[in-house]
C-alpha cells in the first residue's frame, strides 16, 4: 500500500473518537484496521483515494510523519521540495501582478485568516493597502 510503503505492519495510532466506519465504499479495501475498527484505514487502488480513520498529523500517530509523505510523495506524486518561503514569494508577486497601481481596502476581524492576508498584502504591495478593523 503506497500510504503505508516502508512502515511497520503494526503500530500505534491516535484515533481519539468513537466514530467508526462500519460499510466501505464499493471500490475501497481495507487497508488497516485494530481490535476497534475494522476499517482504520481504506484504499482504492484504481482511483489512488485513500482514507484513515486516525490522526496522522499528531505526534502520537507513531509513523503519522512517514504517512504523510509517502501520501504526498507516493500519491500525489509531488516532489517535497515545497517551502512555505517560496510560498510566499510566489503569492506575493501574484498579488502585485492582480493589484497593479491600485489601493486595496482589507477588512480584518483580527482573527488569524484576515491578519495572514493583510500580512501578505502589506509585503506585496505597502501603502496602497488601507486595513480597517470590524469588530
Amino acid at each position: 500500500d503506497e500510504i503505508f510503503f516502508g512502515i511497520p505492519e503494526e503500530q500505534t495510532v491516535w484515533m481519539s473518537h468513537s466514530d467508526k466506519v462500519i460499510e466501505i465504499p464499493e471500490g475501497f479495501e481495507s487497508i488497516a484496521d485494530s481490535p476497534s475498527t475494522p476499517y482504520a484505514a481504506i484504499e482504492d487502488k484504481e482511483r489512488r483515494i485513500y482514507g484513515v480513520q486516525f490522526h496522522p498529523e499528531v505526534r502520537h500517530t507513531e509513523y503519522g510523519n512517514d504517512i504523510l509523505r509517502n501520501f504526498v510523495r507516493r500519491v500525489c506524486d509531488c516532489t517535497g521540495e515545497w517551502t512555505m518561503e517560496n510560498f510566499i514569494e510566489v503569492e506575493i508577486e501574484k498579488i502585485r501582478e492582480k493589484v497593479g497601481d491600485r489601493k486595496v481596502l482589507c477588512a480584518m476581524s483580527g482573527g488569524v485568516d484576515s491578519s495572514v492576508v493583510a500580512v501578505l498584502l502589506h509585503k506585496a504591495i505597502g501603502d496602497q493597502l488601507t486595513c480597517i478593523f470590524v469588530d
